[in-house]
């Protein structure tokens, strides 16, 4: 009896091998903002008034694909993505309803995770692939600047606000092999725009798969978060530079 248990699990464990696959990356991104942020205030640009620069961070993703028609696949991913800057303002700014002053020192920080669910087909599989699907990515992130207030006498002024927000996304990812080699190319992105909102984010980059699945990817990202008074909250910027990742094709 042991001995048929065993031989069921062991059967169990190759058929799910071969019919239950996907993939792991695991990533490292630069990011140069532009646009602007407003809260309860004024339009202020990112770069010449909040002084963000080039930043690094972190992202992951998780493919779950199975051999079920009816059924998609699933990816999850998590991306972690932060912004901060310190200078002195060369004009007064309205932020959360307070003056920040000319010449006065001012602190922001961005802060922002993201968490994406994605369900998708592979369209077509046949070492061109492309899959299509829908994508629902979670917006949790906080705004904050410390600055000296344009009153008499001057005081020190620390706001901030949160925000947390679904978006729904069209998705689509595609990969083109070169033939005879070890090499290909991958882009990657969601997108959608409605009600003076839009979000996308694209990435774009060649693969080179080594052995037992895994490989090595680099390449550009860029991403658009478009917000129209959400929580008081409007935001218009992009956010873009260049990725390279680890991937373990399973």
């Amino acid at each position: 009896m042991k001995k048929i248990v065993a031989s069921i699990a062991f059967i169990g464990t190759v058929v799910m091998a071969d019919t239950i696959g996907g993939e792991l990356d695991i990533g490292y991104y630069e990011h140069t903002p532009s646009g602007t942020i407003e809260y309860q205030g004024d339009s202020i640009d990112l770069e010449n008034d909040f002084k963000w620069k080039k930043e690094s961070d972190v992202f992951a993703k998780l493919y779950i694909e199975h051999p079920i028609p009816i059924l998609p696949n699933i990816k999850l991913g998590y991306s972690s993505f932060g912004h901060s800057g310190s200078g002195i303002l060369s004009k007064d700014i309205i932020f959360a309803n307070q003056t920040y002053t000319a010449t006065g020192k001012i602190d922001s920080t961005f802060d922002l995770d993201m968490y994406d669910l994605t369900l998708y087909y592979e369209v077509i599989d046949t070492g061109l692939d492309l899959d299509l699907g829908l994508n629902v990515r979670y917006l949790d992130g906080s705004v904050s600047a410390v600055g000296v207030s344009a009153g008499t006498p001057p005081s020190i002024i620390n706001e901030s606000t949160s925000f947390s927000v679904p978006v729904p996304m069209i998705y689509a990812k595609a990969r083109v092999p070169l033939p005879v080699t070890n090499i290909s190319f991958q882009a990657e992105g969601n997108y959608i725009s409605y009600s003076g909102n839009q979000f996308y984010d694209f990435e774009a980059g060649v693969r080179y798969t080594l052995a037992l699945g895994l490989g090595l990817e680099g390449g550009y990202k860029t991403m658009k978060i478009k917000l129209d008074d959400v929580d008081d909250l409007t935001l218009d910027s992009t956010f873009s530079g260049a990725y390279a990742k680890l991937v373990w094709d399973f």
